[in-house]
């Protein structure tokens, strides 16, 4: 399988907003134009996104947009699937300190959890395995290069676009 996976950051994914900041603005006006160009070029089989539950994304909005649509799937762990696994209470707690040339953004640290929800995402994403065609795939940017790695590991193909966040928020 042939697989792009693309940096977001979660209020980046959204649909744009009258309330968007003008440099938020520019940059889900910069996904929006790699998805297009991405979708057009290539042959989109299914877009998988960790998403915001209830909230309208550019990539499900694209995918509603093709004829015929590009099936899309939210690839979230919901909370009772956290539970399930053992790391609610871990997620909830995840340890985080204030970025030193911004303090009103946090620094999060990465936790044994979220290895268990990378496996997640990945083996949701590998239920495309049939897939006629390349996935897309759109990742909090701390979860982009354990997926990669995981996917690269089962013999698929993967690229990884990391430029619309420009600022690692996790360590």
């Amino acid at each position: 399988m042939i697989i792009l996976i693309v940096s977001i950051d979660h209020f980046l994914q959204l649909t744009e907003a009258q309330t968007d900041s003008v440099n938020r603005r520019k940059l889900k006006l910069a996904l929006r134009a790699l998805l297009e160009t991405h979708i057009a070029k290539r042959r989109v089989s299914g877009i998988f996104e960790e998403s915001l539950p209830h909230k309208m994304t550019i990539a499900c909005q694209l995918a509603g947009q093709g004829t015929p649509p590009i099936p899309w799937h939210n690839i979230i762990m919901t909370e009772d699937e956290r539970k399930e696994a053992g790391i609610f209470e871990e997620l909830k707690n995840r340890p985080a300190r204030l970025d030193l040339n911004d303090p009103t953004m946090e620094i999060e640290k990465r936790i044994p959890a979220d290895d268990v929800r990378e496996d997640f995402f990945t083996k949701e994403i590998l239920k495309a395995n049939d897939a006629d065609g390349e996935v897309l795939v759109l990742l909090g940017d701390m979860h982009v290069m354990p997926v990669a790695e995981k996917l690269r590991a089962l013999g698929h193909t993967v690229n990884a676009r990391h430029e619309l966040v420009p600022v690692k928020r996790w360590e």
